[in-house]
């Protein structure tokens, strides 16, 4: 059996690594929260914006092939509104 001095031992040990997973825990959280935190909303539009421009592009692009394959001539089809600023 363990004397006093060796109980209060493992006790003080057991409620150190408790404190240690609680603050691992709460260290973890909080850079969740600081990375999410971070994000730049402005970039974040601009991405969406030239995606959505990318497939515009593709369109066009498309339509520029299948004018060419249907040897339909001069002049191609216009662009899409808004896409060449």
């Amino acid at each position: 059996m363990l004397d006093a001095q060796a109980l209060a031992v493992v006790v003080v040990g057991l409620l150190a690594a408790v404190a240690a997973i609680i603050a691992a825990l709460i260290a973890a959280d909080s850079a969740k929260q600081a990375r999410q935190a971070n994000r730049i909303p402005e970039l974040e539009e601009m991405i969406v914006r030239y995606r959505a421009d990318l497939q515009r592009l593709y369109l066009y692009n498309r339509e520029l092939v299948d004018h060419i394959y249907r040897e339909v001539g001069p002049p191609p089809p216009p662009p899409p509104a808004g896409l060449f600023k």
